[in-house]
């Protein structure tokens, strides 16, 4: 598989490996890459979790809907992905709506509730980075963030789902 090398041989004797199937699906007329994913808690490869965030930027090899999958999850290598991915984007001067905007034509943002979580949590550090000079927290940006994604949700969403209501 397209895989070998991708660990650098950092995988010892004991080392297990969780094989993951990147890009497209079977029958489809794109080459499908496989990662190998340390899951024994051994640091992972910076340097693979930059090239996959590269090559998920540029939709290389991926679809919109593959990126969230690929920023969500709960493990280092994920995480250093979405560290990664997250550097391409510039949010310096852009207020949170724009910002958010801009960060949401490269992919769908689709997966649990916590998923999603997690790829805002990104998103809301990676626009304090670009926004030093906001005297706003981590926490605060993500949770305006979170109010910004709940409101756009209930005024564009599916109209069978309970809205927020002022009033009796």
């Amino acid at each position: 598989g397209g895989g070998d090398g991708v660990l650098s041989g950092a995988v010892s004797a004991v080392g297990k490996l969780e094989r993951v199937e990147c890009g497209g699906e079977s029958g489809d007329d794109r080459d499908p890459e496989v990662l190998e994913v340390l899951t024994n808690g051994l640091k992972p490869d910076l340097q693979a979790a930059r090239r996959l965030a590269k090559r998920l930027y540029a939709l290389d090899g991926f679809r919109k809907s593959d990126v969230a999958p690929h920023l969500s999850k709960n493990n280092d290598f994920s995480q250093m992905v979405a560290q990664e991915y997250l550097e391409h984007f510039n949010f310096s001067g852009m207020n949170i709506d724009q910002a958010l905007r801009t960060f949401l034509t490269r992919f769908a943002l689709m997966g649990e509730t916590q998923e999603r979580e997690r790829v805002l949590a990104h998103f809301s550090r990676r626009y304090r980075q670009c926004n030093p000079e906001t005297l706003s927290t981590d926490d605060s940006i993500h949770t305006l963030t979170c109010a910004v994604m709940l409101l756009n949700t209930d005024l564009h969403g599916n109209p069978q789902v309970y809205r927020f209501t002022v009033g009796p």
